[in-house]
């Protein structure tokens, strides 16, 4: 099952950028925007990689946050942009996330509950960690007191948050639920589980062109793959829920 999810992890890295100085440099994927400033009649100002315009949104945005989209090109030129999905807390910033070499180190040891806290213990206890490793590391622990593994790593320099817990079926076998989300896919949730002594891959993403490229990366992994769109996703575990633990 981790191998399964290991792979998943992999798969955003393999998408190319095109030059971000053309406005449609991901129209064939889910964008990511940035909000800048509401404006007066439903106007937003938006930043779409190193471009800013305006557009109108029936759907109420909050300055400041980022969010995922789909844009087309109309007839005349005219851009739009549609079915925004504001992006999770921990997915705001990347001071949230650990560079390639953690995520190597963290590869490498037994994502099993127990050998991952005594890892995160001894990460917080040396005395080289920086602010932020240390800030990361931490909400790592209370993830996992949680039960939630979670894992937010920069692969070249694109932010990957893979997130998953261990349950139980009514059969007594063991099942993994996971959410994982891409700056090129957007968020996507599903489970691993065994069905008949066969892993099955249940996977569910929000945007159409992500399930289409999903559907010819998975096309030639050995496991039996259900792949379904649904209208929310949310995290297992996210930024404000630390909040709520700490009042608790």
């Amino acid at each position: 099952m981790i191998s399964t999810l290991q792979n998943l992890a992999g798969i955003g890295s393999k998408i190319v950028d095109t030059p971000s100085t053309s406005i449609n440099f991901n129209a064939n994927l889910p964008i990511c925007v940035e909000v800048l400033k509401k404006l007066d009649l439903g106007r937003y100002k938006l930043k779409l990689g190193r471009r800013e315009l305006t557009t109108k949104s029936q759907k109420q945005l909050k300055e400041g946050k980022k969010y995922w989209g789909n844009l087309s090109q109309g007839k005349g030129g005219i851009l739009t942009i549609s079915n925004l999905c504001i992006q999770p807390e921990t997915f705001q910033t990347y001071d949230t996330f650990l560079s390639q070499e953690d995520a190597n180190i963290i590869e490498s040891t037994v994502l099993e509950k127990t050998n991952f806290k005594n890892f995160l213990l001894h990460q917080l206890s040396e005395a080289s960690i920086s602010k932020e490793q240390f800030n990361i590391f931490s909400y790592m622990l209370l993830a996992l007191h949680k039960g939630v593994f979670h894992l937010p790593f920069l692969f070249e320099n694109k932010k990957t948050l893979l997130q998953f817990k261990y349950i139980t079926t009514a059969q007594n076998e063991k099942s993994l639920l996971f959410y994982a989300a891409f700056e090129n896919l957007g968020p996507l949730e599903g489970s691993i589980e065994k069905v008949h002594s066969q892993l099955v891959l249940n996977l569910h993403a929000i945007f159409e062109k992500s399930l289409f490229y999903l559907e010819k990366e998975l096309n030639n992994w050995k496991i039996l793959t259900k792949l379904s769109l649904k209208n929310e996703i949310s995290p297992l575990y996210d930024t404000h829920d630390l909040i709520l633990d700490l009042k608790g």
